[in-house]
């Protein structure tokens, strides 16, 4: 898998290149996914919230495995390019054994500060004391759920590999390229086959050869281009059920 951000001038793409299916979108890197869309740092929704602890600091599936388990849902229309959010549109979170959380997406906000993603630090959106009751309830100690502030934080990429973008809450890219045919041909390998969701990417080609997403540097879909900056690293997961 290709880790990728949104590229320059157009350059031809390689020779072996795949067609893309819908996106997935993922907004936090522990969570499940939900549908596509588009927006200027990845997809738009993508990302944008976190949870985080006591302490200020991100969770991740590395540390609450039943992350896993939580699902996500918005608004069918949030992902139309000029949809706003209503008062009453929600982010809706479902996880075992807890009722259903429903977060506004048009509320007031209170700011959090002392936010940390890894090396980043900076203030985000405290979604409020019910979904933090929730949160803690679930992971069975204090949680609560933030929202990147975009008026006033700026997340850059890291500079090594692509210099002048920007990120909200995902590790080090906005966009994560994987193929059917590397999943097809990592399932070979195994005795019980594992899905795409896995692996966690954004957006899935078909129609190449396994692997070949990791050789290429510039990649075409429709009218955007993006640049294949480096290759991603998948951490290790225990199934939880």
């Amino acid at each position: 898998s290709r880790s990728g951000s949104p590229g320059r001038p157009p350059l031809p793409l390689p020779p072996d290149h795949g067609e893309p299916p819908s996106p997935s979108l993922t907004p936090d890197p522990g969570h499940g996914a939900v549908g596509g869309g588009r927006w200027t740092a990845g997809f738009r929704w993508d990302r944008q919230w976190v949870v985080v602890n006591a302490k200020g600091r991100a969770l991740t599936q590395r540390v609450e495995p039943r992350m896993a388990l939580m699902e996500v849902e918005l608004p069918p229309a949030a992902f139309d390019e000029d949809w706003q959010p209503a008062p009453h549109s929600c982010l809706v979170i479902r996880a075992p054994g807890m009722d259903t959380l429903k977060v506004p997406l048009a509320a007031e906000h209170t700011t959090l500060d002392d936010v940390s993603v890894w090396e980043w630090s900076g203030s985000a959106y405290d979604e409020g004391a019910e979904a933090a009751e929730w949160l803690s309830a679930y992971f069975g100690k204090p949680s609560r759920l933030v929202r990147f502030k975009e008026e006033s934080e700026i997340r850059p990429t890291n500079p090594k590999y692509a210099q002048g973008y920007k990120i909200t809450f995902t590790d080090c890219f906005p966009f994560l390229i994987a193929s059917q045919g590397s999943l097809d041909a990592q399932n070979d390998l195994l005795k019980e086959h594992v899905p795409i969701n896995r692996f966690r990417p954004n957006i899935l080609v078909d129609g190449c050869h396994p692997y070949a997403e990791d050789l290429w540097k510039t990649i075409k879909i429709n009218k955007l281009t993006f640049d294949g900056v480096k290759l991603c690293d998948r951490y290790k997961l225990l199934e939880c059920k």
